[in-house]
């Protein structure tokens, strides 16, 4: 199965869920996408994707010297399938070269030797820590008041000229935040990285270990913190209000617009989270994905869990922690961790920072644009439900909206949603295909070279898929990563569905396959986190440090193991998940 081309449907194929054979897209080994996607992808945001996906990240690699060229990305019975394609490659993947064919190839091939020329500037220029900086002093200001604007439009309020104009702007806006976020992903995991591997070398910790001790430095993970604290805040001071928060007698709806009534500053300490948090997807990274405005139950219960919980302190990387490690650091050494520790840290904030205005945001305006878009197409008879809209091309929602572009059936675009439905809960292998062989080793390229991509090998395998041995399981015991210390034991809930997150209580543990940064509006309610995938620098790692609640991530089956309900105690230190009843 190729990659859709701009005008072509990638369309899930007829064969049954229960009984298919998952075939390899190409040659070579291609690898599902196990943190970010948890169900087939809609049409409209596969081609969004599959447009804008490889823009940051190539521009960023030839800047900093990485040996990565793009991702080539199939979709595979709507599941993202990707493989990595490095520099000068041949288009049919191969085993290694002789290592002194590989040596020379960084003397006599054009491109490789501008990546050694750009390795080298980026060491000296600590080109990672500009980038940061670039994007909070420019870049973000910027991103912000871009979707301000867009968010001001109601989208069905427009004509169908000025709605098809409407979609277009938001989709722009969306690539360039593509761009923006997977730039600065090279950044993130660069800076992190390269201060990781050499802090684990000189010390001899492992990487948990060395994260932890950058923990409070994502101040973006608990920014949702500060605007529902505000909202607890106005509750608590205007009377009545805290028992209408809690009246389950009415409609989660109805609360929230009788809270915004009953005084000045409760419905300004609201409006000022919603501005900022309400249209951002939440609850995944797909178009089908629920904003914060659609969990009107969640918004209740967070505000509900901050007029008592008192804050949590994160578990800060305390001066005392990180001199204790700095003293097993070679002192001829010290100097190159101080300077690479600030680095870290100002990194290890860029993801969160700016994954919500370069991705969530645009995201939530584009699904509120396309659900406009949809619902005047089922007044016209144009498709069979307002969903189905996700379901057609960037071109084909142009037509159907009276513009230039193909017009398929309401028919055709229900028999796709169809199509995806009935694979979604049918996880296909996490990898397709057959390895060709390993990757060049490290001292095999030019020192420059080899720090910047070990770095970003570092960080995007303990992101991604973190291939260090688990704890091993037991009968009562999951086993998975350690990725956030302390003991905990509460009530499981585990989320498989937008919808679930509305049944999230205070103090419940979560338990998902992945978790996104727009989850961070839930985490007040939460004591502890488990995840079916991820290593101890994926998101739910982060943000349980900064929440400073215990985490193990990357158990690969907590989803079917921990029933919806059971006690179970979450053990970070370990990397074990206790199982009750």
């Amino acid at each position: 199965m190729k990659a859709a081309a701009p005008d072509e449907v990638m369309v899930v194929d007829g064969a049954e869920p229960e009984t298919a054979v998952w075939e390899a897209p190409g040659p070579g080994l291609w690898r599902r996408d196990d943190t970010h996607q948890n169900a087939p992808t809609s049409n409209y945001f596969w081609h969004v994707f599959d447009a804008n996906f490889n823009e940051g990240i190539r521009s960023a690699s030839k800047r900093y010297g990485l040996l990565l060229d793009r991702f080539d990305n199939r979709n595979v019975r709507g599941w993202i399938y990707s493989q990595l394609r490095p520099v000068g490659a041949p288009e049919k993947p191969g085993g290694l070269p002789p290592r002194f064919v590989f040596k020379l190839m960084f003397r006599v091939h054009p491109e490789l030797r501008r990546r050694r020329r750009a390795a080298r500037r980026a060491v000296a220029e600590r080109l990672w820590r500009r980038d940061a900086e670039r994007w909070q002093d420019e870049v973000r200001d910027r991103f912000r008041a871009r979707l301000k604007s867009l968010q001001s439009v109601d989208p069905t309020r427009l004509d169908d000229p000025s709605l098809r104009q409407h979609v277009d702007d938001v989709s722009r806006a969306l690539s360039a935040g593509f761009e923006a976020h997977f730039s600065n992903m090279m950044a993130h995991w660069v800076g992190v990285g390269d201060w990781a591997t050499k802090t684990c070398a000189w010390t001899g910790i492992d990487p948990a270990a060395a994260l932890s001790l950058l923990a409070g430095a994502s101040t973006a993970s608990v920014d949702p913190v500060g605007y529902v604290d505000a909202i607890a805040a106005a509750v608590r001071g205007t009377p009545g209000a805290v028992q209408l928060l809690r009246d389950g007698q009415i409609s989660p709806e109805e609360r929230l617009q009788r809270l915004r009534g009953s005084s000045p500053e409760i419905a300004r300490a609201l409006d000022a989270y919603l501005e900022e948090h309400g249209h951002r997807i939440v609850t995944g990274f797909d178009l089908l994905d629920k904003t914060t405005l659609e969990l009107p139950q969640t918004v209740l219960e967070t505000i509900s869990a901050r007029l008592e919980t008192p804050e949590r302190a994160p578990l800060a990387g305390s001066e005392q922690r990180v001199d204790r490690v700095r003293e097993r650091v070679p002192a001829e050494k010290q100097a190159a961790f101080d300077e690479l520790f600030e680095d870290a840290r100002l990194l290890y904030g860029l993801r969160d920072d700016d994954v919500g205005p370069s991705f969530e945001w645009p995201m939530g305006l584009l699904r509120r644009a396309l659900t406009a878009a949809g619902a005047r197409m089922k007044e016209r008879g144009l498709v069979v439900d307002v969903g189905d809209v996700f379901e057609a091309t960037p071109a084909e929602v142009q037509g159907l909206l009276g513009g230039p572009g193909p017009r398929p059936s309401s028919e055709e675009l229900a028999r796709r949603a169809d199509q995806r439905r009935r694979w979604t809960g049918v996880f296909p292998p996490l990898e397709l295909g057959e390895d060709e062989g390993p990757a060049p080793p490290s001292e095999w390229m030019p020192p420059e070279v080899a720090r910047i991509n070990d770095a970003l090998m570092f960080s995007s395998t303990l992101e991604e898929w973190d291939l260090r041995p688990r704890v091993e399981s037991t009968a009562v015991e999951l086993g998975g990563h350690p990725a956030s210390p302390g003991r905990y034991e509460g009530t499981a809930r585990v989320v498989l569905d937008p919808s679930d997150l509305d049944r999230l209580r205070q103090g419940d543990v979560l338990v998902a396959r992945l978790t996104t940064p727009a989850y961070n509006v839930v985490l007040p309610l939460l004591g502890a986190i488990v995840t079916d995938s991820g290593g101890v620098l994926s998101h739910p790692a982060i943000v349980a440090r900064e929440f400073g609640i215990p985490a193990v991530v990357g158990t690969t089956e907590a989803t079917k193991r921990i029933a919806d309900g059971a006690t179970v105690v979450v053990d970070g230190d370990r990397g074990v998940v206790l199982i009750g009843s």
